[in-house]
């Protein structure tokens, strides 16, 4: 899964977008009151346990 799908994944999720960081941007759920950050490398894999640990945030 790269971060470009993550990011579609997170927003049919119900999380909208906050604001860019230098590297990351930052995501809000407001049902949930969670934050998660996602890197700007769209095309880039995400790493195995960082990929676990955001879809546990995420919620799929």
């Amino acid at each position: 899964m790269n971060w470009n799908e993550l990011k579609k994944k997170a927003l049919k999720a119900g999380f909208v977008f906050v604001k860019h960081g230098a590297r990351h941007d930052e995501y809000y759920n407001p049902k949930t009151n969670k934050t998660i950050q996602l890197e700007r490398h769209w095309s880039q894999e995400v790493r195995k346990g960082l990929a676990s640990k955001l879809k546990r945030e995420i919620g799929f």
